[in-house]
């Protein structure tokens, strides 16, 4: 099993899922307008999903690039650029126009103008809870992004990077009997204990600031896992397809899944199919949990878009991942060449003034 377990911003077992992730996206939003606003001259920022880009193209992204003394440009990349995977389709392109995008005034090979090769839009500083707002929007609405740490982001300039990774625990409170079972003190207790448990199974261990439920990458989707320990259970939640067109068919289907994994449940709710799955918190027992796991990454993996569409409907959860790193050059956005052995690198990486030339045309 690989990934690294993550936080969904959220709290309490009647709070509902779609609640936090709400919230999580409105905190992203709110830092993120405050470090645009805070931009000066060359500063550049951007935001990208959290994977490598292909030899194909750019992987969904946002960069912000302050220029004139109060201007901040704002650019989404246009198919010209993008991985297929990650394409705009034509509502696409016309929802970003109505968001406040101009269309690319040239294609990448043209001579610079004053607009871009990308979607673009030019704003003062002070507008920077609007431009926050689009960015966040096109993340959610156009590529399907269920979370913000779902997103890296990169600086030039004056401006740090965003941070949303918690701290990591002292390395001695990583000893834990997996056998043994545990009636926890508290909350908190319960937090940690499930925060250890994950950090046998994953990259890193999980922060604890025992508020929020863990999110883990399960092969194409994503597990959020939340210790309730008033409700007795530690509960593992995962959204798999969305915009379930054929309720009557999605339920057979749902039915044949439930007895194909018996410890796994499967629900349909409004347009939505979710796996669920619990073990006892009060006694705690890590194993049981691993065990659980483990049978939801054996089932995740069977997960892709071919399963959506026995739904009618799509998945909730990334493109199918490309192992190839794309090359980027030194400038502005520019189709990849066509490279044997391409160097691993991500969209910003080779920034070293942001007086030169950056991924964006310099506003005229």
């Amino acid at each position: 099993m690989s990934g690294v377990p993550r936080h969904a911003t959220g709290g309490t077992m009647t709070e509902s899922f779609d609640d936090r992730i709400e919230q999580a996206w409105a905190d992203f939003q709110l830092v993120l307008a405050d470090h645009v606003a805070a931009m000066v001259d060359d500063d550049l920022l951007a935001l990208e999903l959290g994977e490598e880009s292909s030899v194909e193209g750019f992987v969904p992204c946002v960069q912000f690039l302050a220029w004139g003394g109060d201007q901040v440009r704002c650019e989404v990349p246009s198919n010209a650029y993008l991985d297929p995977r990650h394409r705009l389709s034509s509502e696409d392109e016309a929802r970003l126009v109505e968001l406040g995008w101009h269309r690319p005034t040239r294609a990448p090979e043209d001579e610079p103008d004053a607009g871009s090769p990308a979607f673009f839009v030019d704003k003062a500083a002070n507008w920077a809870d609007q431009l926050a707002a689009m960015a966040i929007t096109v993340f959610r609405e156009t590529w399907s992004v269920p979370h913000p740490s779902f997103l890296r982001t990169e600086a030039v300039g004056t401006l740090e990077a965003l941070e949303f990774e918690p701290d990591l625990p002292d390395e001695e409170s990583f000893a834990l009997d997996l056998g043994a079972a545990v009636v926890p003190r508290d909350d908190e207790h319960l937090y940690e204990l499930v925060g250890l448990t994950l950090s046998r199974l994953f990259d890193e261990p999980p922060g604890d600031d025992g508020h929020s439920d863990f999110m883990l990458a399960l092969g194409r989707v994503v597990g959020f896992v939340g210790p309730h320990l008033d409700g007795g259970e530690v509960q593992v939640r995962v959204p798999l397809v969305r915009e379930v067109s054929d309720r009557t068919r999605a339920s057979e289907l749902i039915a044949d899944l439930n007895r194909r994994w018996p410890h796994l449940k499967f629900t349909l709710a409004t347009d939505r199919v979710e796996a669920w799955a619990a073990v006892l918190a009060n006694p705690y027992v890590p194993q049981h949990l691993i065990d659980m796991l483990e049978q939801l990454f054996s089932f995740a993996q069977t997960v892709d878009d071919e399963f959506a569409a026995r739904f009618g409907g799509r998945l909730e959860g990334f493109p199918e991942p490309d192992p190839v790193p794309m090359e980027v050059d030194h400038g502005e956005f520019t189709t990849p060449p066509p490279a044997p052995a391409p160097k691993p690198l991500r969209q910003m990486e080779l920034f070293t003034d942001p007086g030169e030339q950056t991924l964006f045309d310099e506003p005229s």
